[in-house]
């Protein structure tokens, strides 16, 4: 598959104002340790994310920093390698589970005391749950989407994802009013703020997909046999059957873009 040529970006770190508000309340009261433990493992989840995506070239525009994690944003095509997004989705939590092993090491060599390393064990296992939960954009929401690619049509993967997330948003959202948990609401609402944006483009997504495909050369070696251009696949190019006849995906694409027609509207 031909690859978009990007001009390399400077990363930019953004610190976003609530991240702030949580980090003036640690010091004001005085948990200045916990504020360093939390902000290290937020750092070297999103460097994680951040140095796999380079090293499979992919464009980084930023990465914030948020009271609940951090957000490394992508700039890239969304004809990538679905394996290189898998791989990218999953090394945040890699990094920092292997961040916590060095910390247990020095922990056992003498070196950290054994209220700085629990406090490292209690906000690595919290933030690695968190990120791991199946909605969208936490990394087990990407991992869940990327799944879902593989074996459904892209518009109807990204569907799929948006009803997962929202359903385990309504569960957890639920769990929290029963057990008066009122930062977990909170923590939820946030969420599904991206998850309603997530939907909002979602047609938007779908049209820049089928762009790709029309001004770049996109290839991958699985052919699959379609009945409707909405149902073409991430990971496959397609032979579409239109009036018994087959047509490239290319051709229909082609079509469709010079005669300024809408795709999904």
């Amino acid at each position: 598959m031909r690859k978009r040529q990007y001009g390399r970006k400077k990363l930019k770190l953004e610190f976003h104002r609530t991240y702030l508000v949580m980090a003036l309340g640690f010091i004001l009261t005085g948990y200045y340790l916990n504020l360093i433990i939390f902000t290290s493992l937020i750092l070297v989840h999103e460097l994680g994310h951040y140095i796999t995506a380079r090293l499979n070239n992919f464009n980084v525009s930023k990465i914030i920093i948020y009271p609940y994690g951090g957000m490394t944003k992508i700039d890239d095509m969304i004809n990538r390698d679905i394996c290189e997004e898998l791989l990218i989705a999953t090394s945040g939590v890699i990094a920092q589970y292997l961040f916590y092993l060095f910390i247990t090491y020095l922990y056992h060599q003498g070196i950290l005391r054994e209220y700085t390393h629990n406090l490292y064990t209690i906000y690595n296992n919290q933030m690695i749950f968190f990120n791991l939960l199946p909605i969208y954009p936490l990394d087990g929401g990407r991992i869940i989407n990327l799944i879902l690619h593989k074996y459904f049509p892209y518009y109807k993967a990204n569907i799929l994802t948006i009803i997962i997330s929202l359903l385990i948003i309504i569960l957890l959202i639920t769990l929290s009013i029963y057990q008066y948990n009122y930062s977990n609401i909170m923590i939820m609402g946030i969420l599904l703020t991206y998850l309603y944006k997530f939907f909002t483009k979602r047609k938007y997504l779908y049209n820049r997909f089928l762009l790709e495909r029309y001004l770049y050369n996109i290839e991958y070696p699985k052919i699959k046999i379609i009945t409707n251009i909405k149902k073409m696949y991430k990971n496959k190019n397609h032979l579409i059957i239109k009036n018994n006849h087959y047509y490239k995906e290319k051709d229909l694409i082609s079509n469709l873009f010079t005669n300024h027609n809408k795709i999904i509207k």
